[in-house]
């Protein structure tokens, strides 16, 4: 089944967790925070900062910040900068690949999903995923209409 690998699972919460701070965040702190193991996290910011997706600065105050603004980094490129392209089929890109590609009956419509998954995670920021994950927070408003009486 199609999954994300683990790398790029956290890859994604550790730059939530960057675009919901205001101020640099340590590796240590963001593991602590997620439970995850430090050398993993450390290695996972690397990747993000040489990919250009976050930035780090040294000194007491440092840590890493989003490079760019939440709502300019998609999760595709999230995906490429820890995973290799996505692919949901071998003959996607290359239709040789596939043994019986003349007369592969799951062929286009696994080409379609995969362009249609590939669309998502184009289309996909950074910030919308920030977005939903923030807790709901229902709040019952006064209301002006008067309460039926039903006896």
């Amino acid at each position: 089944m199609l999954k994300l690998s683990k790398k790029t699972d956290y890859a994604i919460i550790l730059l939530t967790h960057l675009g919901e701070a205001e101020d640099p965040v340590s590796a240590q702190e963001v593991a602590t925070h997620y439970k995850l193991p430090y050398p993993m996290v450390a290695n996972i910011l690397k990747q993000l900062v040489s990919s250009g997706l976050i930035v780090s600065t040294r000194g007491q105050r440092g840590g890493y910040v989003l490079d760019r603004s939440a709502d300019e980094i998609n999760l595709s490129e999230i995906i490429q900068a820890t995973d290799s392209n996505f692919e949901l089929v071998e003959c996607v890109h290359d239709e040789e690949l596939c043994k019986v590609h003349q007369y592969c009956p799951t062929r286009r419509p696994l080409i379609a999903l995969h362009y249609k998954i590939q669309q998502f995670v184009e289309e996909t920021a950074l910030s919308s995923i920030i977005r939903d994950s923030q807790p709901i927070n229902l709040t019952v408003e006064e209301t002006s209409y008067e309460a039926a009486n039903l006896s």
